[in-house]
């Protein structure tokens, strides 16, 4: 009875696992399923080009600006004085 209890319990436990797997087509790989997106790596194996990269990197330094201009923008805040209505 304890066996059988140790059992249903592993079993019932490697469902969700089994589940997380995805449908294999034979191999040994896991699901077909791509987390980040896109077409799970294309031809050349996740390489960018150089106009791609020339592209992310002018992206990247727009947004750079963008947030320290936006932090330019913020004032200041002022000391706050809890005590300042007792006085």
């Amino acid at each position: 009875m304890r066996a059988f209890t140790i059992a249903a319990i592993i079993a019932v436990l490697a469902v969700p696992a089994n589940a997380q797997m995805g449908p294999s087509n034979g191999g040994g790989g896991g699901g077909g399923v791509s987390i980040l997106g896109g077409s799970g790596g294309g031809g050349k194996l996740g390489k960018k080009s150089d106009e791609q990269i020339a592209i992310e990197q002018q992206q990247k330094k727009n947004e750079e600006n963008a947030y320290k201009d936006a932090l330019k923008k913020i004032q200041p805040a002022k000391p706050s004085d809890p005590w300042g209505s007792m006085r």
